[in-house]
């Protein structure tokens, strides 16, 4: 890393931030929690920001929101093969192996990366994808934010697999990712995590700091007025697995019940492929598409439903919901991260049963509704806003920069020297 200065001078720190979400463009929960701990970065720090990988298109706003970083560069992985022979044994038996998604960055943008990496005094960088792409196995005063353990998401996919082969390819990718996630506090100085439970996963708990999901706090206190005929809602892109499955799960398992109850409930989902005719052929149903503002929509829910039975992290859906004073269904898995309890900020139901009669509870006993969405607006506006946690980012900076040997003369672009920071448990 570079540190010069002048004695006696002081100098905002510098963070290079690496991610595989570009902050611009149609939300999904991994590319909010980009945009938002950029923004917080950006209270603190002097911020260049790299959008590299795979997922989509850098395409810029048409019109800007505020407060979004502009990357500085952009940089598309190209073919990395596993191969055979030597590659494929490395990336079956090795705990170095990097390779997991057959893609990585071009030796160019490898070696602009390492420039960018020594005029800076830290690097954040999102998910191992992005990592391991940069083919770099120790990253110098680094910080993982790390919002979804991979070896976590492969046990939930192999505790649904109804197939041995599938349950076999599950089992078989959490081994190779624990053998992976066991040596990650070699490679990075510091690790986020979205919930104390994934905070567990590792064995060195001081270098590791809880970053929850969170939302925006609305302008004005939202006001929920559920619709007659009844209406509930899901919302969350469909390109994601678990989130299809999961839906898929609700429509065959559940709607039926609801509908044979109350024959004019509507099923209403927002996100990405919401329209297909895989959904919006089935009787109630009625796929949104995309939605730039849900707040007016999600607010003739009875309740939104998340129906989730895979993944890592914590569901950003939660908080969502939490922030519009919309009352929430949930599997376990679906609010796993969250410090909640069933029948107090949302109900929790893991059979098609169970999840029907919850859901009929809150459009049959409105006052239910509103008291558990109350609670649970209480408890997103002390902890699951993206605010919430710019105390413990604080102190995650300071205690990375402490540890790389950071000059003393290291500022906060608020002027706040490193050593005032309260500490943080």
């Amino acid at each position: 890393m570079s540190y010069e200065t002048k004695p006696g001078s002081e100098r905002p720190v510098r963070i290079l931030c690496i991610t595989t979400h570009s902050p611009e463009g149609k939300d999904y929960g991994a590319r909010m929690r980009a945009r938002h701990m950029l923004r917080l970065l950006d209270q603190m720090a002097e911020v260049t920001v790299v959008v590299a990988g795979s997922y989509e298109k850098y395409v810029p706003d048409a019109v800007p929101r505020k407060g979004i970083l502009k990357p500085r560069e952009v940089m598309y992985f190209e073919d990395w093969p596993i191969g055979f022979g030597m590659g494929r044994l490395r990336h079956e038996f090795s705990s170095g192996n990097m390779n997991f998604h057959g893609v990585g960055a071009s030796a160019a943008d490898c070696r602009k990366v390492e420039g960018l990496v020594s005029q800076n005094d830290l690097v954040w960088l999102h998910g191992l994808r992005i990592a391991n792409g940069f083919k770099r196995w120790r990253w110098p005063n680094s910080i993982l934010d790390i919002d979804d353990i991979p070896s976590e998401f492969y046990k939930s996919v192999a505790s649904q697999a109804t197939g041995l082969k599938a349950r076999l390819k599950a089992m078989r990718h959490i081994v190779l990712w624990k053998r992976h996630e066991a040596r990650i506090m070699e490679r990075f100085d510091s690790v986020g995590v979205c919930s104390h439970q994934d905070k567990n996963h590792f064995n060195n708990p001081n270098r590791v700091f809880v970053l929850p999901n969170g939302f925006d706090v609305p302008e004005s206190t939202p006001v929920h007025a559920p619709s007659t005929p009844p209406r509930i809602g899901f919302i969350g892109t469909l390109e994601y697995s678990p989130n299809l499955n999961g839906l898929r799960w609700f429509i065959r398992e559940v709607w039926p019940s609801i509908r044979h109850k109350h024959p004019g409930a509507a099923l209403r989902i927002m996100g990405k492929h919401s329209e297909s005719s895989e959904f919006t052929t089935t009787r109630g149903i009625e796929g949104l598409g995309w939605v730039a503002d849900s707040d007016a929509e999600m607010a003739t829910w009875a309740c939104t439903v998340v129906p989730i039975f895979e993944g890592g992290g914590t569901r950003v859906k939660i908080s969502n919901a939490f922030s519009r004073k919309c009352p929430v269904v949930s599997t376990s898995l679906g609010a796993h991260g969250y410090d909640v309890q069933s029948d107090r900020e949302l109900l929790l139901a893991d059979t098609p049963t169970d999840f029907a009669a919850a859901c009929l509870r809150v459009m049959e006993n409105p006052s239910l509704g509103d008291r558990i969405a109350e609670t649970a607006w209480e408890a997103f506006l002390k902890k699951w806003t993206w605010e919430a946690n710019l105390p413990t980012l604080q102190n995650l900076l300071k205690s990375t920069l402490a540890r790389s040997g950071a000059p003393k003369n290291l500022i906060f672009k608020n002027g706040q020297p490193l050593d005032a920071l309260a500490s943080v448990p």
